[in-house]
């Protein structure tokens, strides 16, 4: 018996890295799902309906979608042309699901600055829209410079997807854009406040250094590990913008029941909303009209 080429053994591997990389990713959404499910029952449920708690749905369920999806083309599919015909629809949803978080991050970002700047965000909007565009034109050529060749070898199953095409990378870099801008405000309102913390620096950093790995992955990984980061960096996207809303509608919570006697101060509410949202309980407390859509009241 012949001994297998390097070519066909470096396609198993990269095929064993999408399937390990791709289930790991489902698992964190699922346990994060788990553990922030009180929270959502307890402050979103029964809100209500607003362009944040719409916002907060569309992007914690479409979550589920095209990650399982993709398990399923990885692990199961067979057929070449139902393998890219699958794909490409949760390739859409994938691209539906970062397009909704850079939403909420823009909210949360208008929220906190309550109204100041109105020309600021009519060009940050206008801006979004524009890399909105650019980033359908790009995801579509990248889509559609996906194929597979079916399964790898006789016997086994599960599709195999190669790239024609690295123009991924250019959404990662347009989707940077916009959660730079959105995190630079924080940060100059968190200035203004003389709260910023540790932590939630660490979480932007954090998040940030995702976005930029996947960019250098795109360019430098080979052909058929090309995108096995997308996934990742889509669940940890959902993940941090679902406890975007969750952790400002619980601060606010909290903020209520102190003004009612019934809870701690407002400076341990701020020092305990994590993620940047520190700035936003000053937002609240600042002016409420402003985070009426976030809050949902």
């Amino acid at each position: 018996m012949s001994a297998l080429s390097p070519i066909v053994i470096d396609l198993f591997v990269h095929i064993r890295i999408a399937k390990c990389t791709t289930i790991a990713a489902v698992t964190v959404l699922i346990w994060d799902y788990l553990i922030t499910l009180p929270d959502e029952v307890a402050f979103v449920w029964p809100s209500s309906w607003n362009i944040s708690k719409f916002l907060f749905l569309l992007n914690r369920y479409l979550a589920f979608i095209d990650p399982i999806m993709l398990v399923y083309v990885l692990m199961f599919d067979e057929n070449a042309k139902v393998c890219i015909y699958h794909f490409r629809i949760l390739a859409w949803f994938l691209v539906v699901g970062f397009i909704v978080g850079q939403l909420i991050l823009i909210l949360r970002a208008y929220a906190v600055w309550g109204g100041q700047s109105n020309k600021l965000f009519a060009m940050i909007i206008g801006m979004t829209i524009c890399i909105f565009t650019m980033s359908l034109w790009t995801s579509a050529k990248y889509i559609g410079g996906v194929y597979s060749t079916g399964v790898p070898a006789l016997g086994m199953r599960g599709c195999t997807l190669l790239y024609r095409n690295r123009l991924a990378w250019i959404d990662f870099l347009l989707f940077l854009a916009i959660e730079s801008t959105s995190t630079g405000l924080m940060v100059i309102k968190a200035i203004q406040h003389f709260r910023v913390s540790r932590n939630s620096l660490m979480t932007t950093i954090y998040h940030d250094g995702i976005a930029i790995a996947n960019v250098i992955v795109f360019v430098v990984a080979p052909w058929e590990v090309n995108g096995f980061l997308i996934v990742v960096q889509r669940v940890l996207h959902s993940i941090l913008c679902s406890r975007v809303i969750l952790h400002i509608r619980s601060a606010h919570e909290a903020q209520t029941r102190w003004l009612i006697g019934d809870t701690l101060p407002p400076m341990v509410v701020a020092q305990s909303c994590g993620q940047s949202m520190t700035v936003s309980c000053q937002a609240i407390n600042s002016d409420p009209s402003m985070t009426d859509e976030i809050i949902g009241n």
